[in-house]
């Protein structure tokens, strides 16, 4: 057993006297006593330091691997390298709508001065006062709805009827319905016309008026065109039969 120094013991009495757990000026018994509980303080530390568990070693860091990108898709990897529309190149863009808007324009046909249509309208607005301005008929006979062809299936004699006139027709009729001459008034002749005007208005009143076929009338054009004369054209059956004088094929 160990023996306990003499200033340890004296110190443990004084800290005892202070406490108030006895002690000042016990004899060699009492430090006897004493020396037993001074073993397991003195032996504490040491226990309570052998107990204290060691720290932990820090956990080795786990290495996280970053995601291998994404594939680009195939679209966007030519978009990015399709070359891009120069600066300079967009107002020429910009002008492109501009540009068709002229160029579709230069593709509408122009306006045709020399229209036959359009000249033989102009000339029978002299008639619309008695025929009507559609052909509808007021004090002279419509010509409307067919009218016109039913009386003259021949544009010739249709012509000749507008050059002479009712009386410069030598027959008691006129027209394939056979109506008396001078019935539904006086027809004025037009001998101031030329072939062309003469051709003209009848294809207006037949065309225009009358939904004629244009393909029934292309030698009637050719002389609304001045392409042929209506001498050329040589009388209709109906002028024949009546007795027009093939010199009234020249007129204006």
């Amino acid at each position: 057993m160990t023996e306990i120094p003499e200033h340890l013991l004296k110190r443990s009495r004084e800290r005892r006297a202070a406490l108030g757990l006895g002690g000042g000026d016990a004899g060699a018994g009492s430090g006897d006593e004493a020396a037993p509980a001074a073993t397991p303080a003195s032996s504490t530390p040491a226990t309570t330091s052998a107990a204290t568990p060691a720290p932990a070693a820090p956990a080795a860091p786990v290495e996280v691997k970053p995601e291998p990108p994404k594939p680009v898709p195939a679209y966007i990897q030519a978009a990015r390298q399709r070359r891009r529309v120069p600066i300079w190149a967009m107002p020429v863009l910009a002008a492109v709508p501009l540009w068709g808007y002229v160029f579709f324009r230069t593709l509408d046909p122009p306006p045709v001065e020399n229209d036959p249509l359009v000249l033989g309208e102009e000339l029978y607005s002299s008639c619309a006062g008695c025929h009507g301005g559609s052909g509808q008929g007021v004090s002279a006979p419509a010509l409307a709805d067919g009218a016109v062809l039913q009386t003259w299936p021949d544009y010739r004699d249709h012509m000749m009827w507008v050059r002479v006139g009712s009386d410069g027709w030598p027959a008691a009729t006129y027209g394939a319905n056979e109506t008396p001459t001078g019935a539904a008034g006086t027809m004025p002749p037009h001998p101031g016309f030329s072939d062309q005007e003469l051709a003209q208005v009848v294809l207006y009143e037949r065309q225009v008026l009358s939904d004629d076929d244009p393909a029934n009338e292309e030698d009637l054009l050719a002389i609304a065109n001045g392409e042929m004369t209506f001498e050329e054209a040589g009388l209709g059956p109906m002028s024949e039969e009546a007795g027009i004088p093939e010199s009234d094929l020249a007129g204006g």
